[in-house]
């Protein structure tokens, strides 16, 4: 029999004050804004922009180098509690057509906090009852089935956490009271590893090593790089033509990277073995501000150039990093989101987090990060989040989820309502597969715009703008931004991300929020491919004013 109990998130450090970052990071920067004129309005029919508000004029010059990062597709993905696993929400039922509505590729993090408080039921211990510990619940072949079924109507790939705490020395625990770890033994988790693979096949990417070692051991970044080594090797004993390797460190979400650069440092050092033959992915976290304890955040905070910078210095130290491996180890932050500990209500579920994760996702894949993944429930009712030590935590909402229903009924039916995360991610995947073009915007000016651009693979240029003022604000402007492209074309095209909320950025009503005209239905499925309007070309420029509030998809074409 499953038994379920109690989860809780990663938990992440606030950000603290930017630091400088290296020159080429820098130059490699690029800016986003939003367009006013062809919005769609809800009726489908293009709205123009008032003539009457102010407007801020600002001229971005296109230059292509093709030593800029290559945006692939399989960069979003989301990160999934354990217990959610061990509570069966990882079904095609579920989940299929969410996953489906955002593309064809994808990774599903298996993981978080409640990593070390799942009990893994497979091979001896297939029928062993879980112990009082194991509050997460109980892993089971039902739950790979289901996965499995799952990752073949999607195509989304997944990789799997496994429990750290109860395999290394208990010296080595913070807090062995706080959350105390079923007895999982090392035997045990290289059973489920090989029930994984034999069930997920080449859809299992790699093992995680636990979660946030930093918060809840004192190993030392030398001995998590043994113990990863430890796991790889005992894998690769019970499955030794799978060539299954480790996920990690995934280290607490501060700014610097301190732990991952140990960690490599240390790795680097072992001239017994190359990181390459240990390590799948180098994982970090990153939650750019927090809600652990007093911590707050508010909309203009996430939406401040302070994120921007602090966010564009955490990615630079991480690509550091890969310049010391070379290139040889794809770079992930896999889990993120807007604040730690479930997120900030009022914030992290307001429609400011739909522009904030489209311009996150963006500088990230542009900083050269090979995916990005944000931490997400896969059940709950909307607002119905629970504490910590309520027994309901784990099907409890998370304020920074992508989907949440909208009661029960709704619930118990897997009708689950797009939040303002899950339309920045859809307003990502309009952008096509190429390598990023860069944008000449000064940072003086992200209190108002951010923008990318990408050069398909066809030739194609689309260009994202978000602007990142408030609509409710009434000092907000428009923004006129004049393109100077680096080529000449023929024809544009916008697609816009808006809301229809009097209440701007601080809206909570996703049923506004629309993307070319377009919305997700609760049953996961879109209304229709997103609408677009025309953008005048004159050879090799194209002026568009965007509204506050919105952002605007723009591609051209020869």
């Amino acid at each position: 029999m499953k038994t379920y109990g109690i989860a809780a998130p990663g938990r992440g450090a606030r950000a603290a004050t930017p630091v400088p970052v290296r020159r080429s990071f820098l130059r490699r920067s690029l800016v986003a804004g939003v367009l006013a004129t062809g919005l769609v309005a809800a009726g489908g029919l293009p709205a123009t922009a008032d003539d009457s508000a102010a407007t801020t004029d600002l001229t971005l010059t296109a230059t292509v180098d093709g030593r800029n990062a290559v945006l692939g597709g399989d960069f979003q993905g989301f990160s999934v509690e354990s217990a959610d696993f061990a509570h069966g929400y990882l079904t095609r039922e579920r989940m299929a057509e969410r996953l489906r509505t955002l593309g064809p590729h994808g990774v599903i993090r298996l993981g978080g906090y409640s990593m070390d408080l799942v009990w893994p039921a497979f091979g001896t211990w297939t029928d062993a009852p879980a112990p009082p510990e194991a509050i997460g619940g109980t892993v089971d072949q039902s739950d790979l089935d289901h996965l499995k079924e799952l990752l073949d109507a999607t195509g989304w790939k997944v990789t799997l956490g496994a429990p750290l705490k109860k395999i290394i020395d208990p010296s080595k625990i913070k807090n062995p009271t706080r959350d105390p770890s079923p007895d999982v033994s090392l035997e045990q988790v290289v059973a489920e590893v090989t029930a994984a693979y034999r069930t997920l096949g080449d859809d299992l990417l790699g093992v995680e090593l636990g979660n946030e070692y930093d918060n809840v051991t004192t190993l030392t970044d030398a001995e998590m790089w043994e113990t990863a080594k430890q796991y790889r090797a005992a894998i690769d004993e019970a499955l030794p033509h799978a060539h299954l390797k480790i996920v990690g460190p995934s280290a607490n979400t501060a700014k610097t990277n301190t732990h991952l650069e140990g960690f490599v440092s240390a790795a680097l050092a072992d001239k017994s073995t190359q990181p390459r033959q240990v390590l799948s992915e180098l994982s970090s976290h990153w939650y750019p501000w927090s809600h652990c304890g007093s911590s707050v955040m508010t909309i203009g905070q996430l939406m401040s150039p302070l994120t921007y910078t602090n966010t564009r210095s955490k990615l630079a130290g991480i690509m550091a990093v890969d310049d010391q491996l070379h290139g040889t180890i794809p770079m992930t932050l896999n889990e993120s989101n807007s604040a730690s500990c479930s997120g900030m209500p009022a914030a992290s579920n307001s429609y400011a987090t739909a522009l904030w994760s489209l311009d996150y996702l963006l500088q990230a894949a542009q900083s050269g990060v090979d995916r990005l993944q944000f931490h997400t429930n896969t059940t709950g009712v909307c607002g119905d989040f629970k504490a910590r030590d309520s027994a309901e935590y784990p099907i409890s909402y998370r304020y920074y989820g992508a989907f949440c229903a909208a009661d029960q009924a709704a619930l118990d039916a897997n009708e689950l309502s797009a939040n303002p995360l899950y339309y920045g991610i859809w307003a990502f995947r309009q952008v096509p597969q190429g390598r990023f073009v860069d944008l000449d915007l000064a940072d003086e000016h992200l209190d108002k715009l951010r923008a990318y651009a990408v050069k398909g693979r066809a030739g194609t240029l689309t260009v994202v703008l978000i602007n990142v003022q408030d609509p409710a604000h009434a000092d907000s402007t428009q923004d006129a931004v004049t393109l100077n492209l680096p080529s000449a074309y023929g024809t544009g095209s916008q697609v816009t991300l808006r809301s229809a909320a009097p209440e701007g950025l601080a809206s909570l009503d996703a049923a506004q929020i629309s993307l070319g005209g377009r919305t997700v239905s609760p049953a996961g499925v879109a209304t229709g491919p997103p609408q677009s309007t025309a953008v005048a070309v004159d050879h090799r420029s194209a002026t568009v004013t965007v509204a506050p509030g919105t952002a605007q998809i723009v591609t051209f074409s020869h």
